[in-house]
């Protein structure tokens, strides 16, 4: 259940924005779980919805965002076909290539995971010089308490470049959320991390107990199971 006073809160945000952009608003939040907690609580307002269905904290991609050659880096990285990756990821987002809004909300977790698919999303922005104003609602996925805070591009195609491409820490001032989320990616993509020593250390623990200490632990970089089922396949089969 979501906190009334955290609904409400989402509701008089929605007020404030529709107030100034009436219906030429476009929400994307962060995957389909959460698409459907706005649905099942009726938090939908004026403008549009749809879900960023990804996981760019893992595997490659391009410096062209959406492009032929990303949807090809993205599906060979999650094991399916360019075809399934259209289905699940491209089309929830037809609305953001089609139309033309005066405003994006993002609604996306403070954690690794959301930020990494965040800055994806502010980078492809960037790419296509979208001039319309953008704002962030920091979501806690557990309680819906928000904290929002507006954006202002320039550099998150270039950081976007040196994180997720590049692997490198950059020098370019980013909102708090976003350098956080980079820190502990730039800690995810080391062979030895500290998710992948907790698993070596606790190898004899049950799948599912360790999935559940794991999410425990770690909540702060937003892994789903999917994630850690591979990184332990991964340690197993060494």
């Amino acid at each position: 259940m979501i906190n009334l006073s955290h609904k409400l809160k989402i509701k008089d945000f929605h007020n404030k924005v529709n107030h100034q952009f009436g219906f030429e608003i476009l929400n994307i939040l962060n995957g389909q779980v959460m698409y459907e907690v706005f649905q099942r609580h009726q938090l939908m307002e004026k403008g549009d919805y749809i879900s960023f269905n990804e996981a760019m904290c893992s595997h490659k991609t391009s410096a062209a965002i959406f492009s032929d050659e990303f949807k090809r880096l993205r599906a060979l990285g999650h094991k399916i076909t360019v075809q399934e990756y259209e289905d699940f990821t491209m089309a929830p987002l037809e609305l953001l290539f089609e139309r033309k809004y005066k405003c994006i909300v993002l609604w996306f977790g403070d954690d690794m995971f959301c930020q990494m698919n965040m800055l994806t999303v502010l980078a492809y922005l960037e790419q296509v010089a979208y001039k319309g104003k953008i704002f962030f609602n920091m979501v806690n996925e557990i309680t819906y308490k928000i904290e929002t805070i507006e954006i202002f591009l320039g550099s998150y195609k270039k950081v976007y470049q040196q994180v997720l491409i590049d692997h490198q820490s950059p020098e370019i001032q980013v909102i708090s959320s976003i350098f956080q989320g980079i820190g502990l990616y730039m800690e995810y993509i080391k062979d030895d991390n500290e998710i992948v020593a907790y698993i070596r250390e606790n190898e004899d623990q049950s799948q599912n107990e360790l999935l559940e200490n794991l999410f425990q632990l770690f909540p702060h970089y937003g892994l789903g199971d999917v994630q850690y089922l591979k990184i332990i396949e991964t340690i197993t089969k060494v």
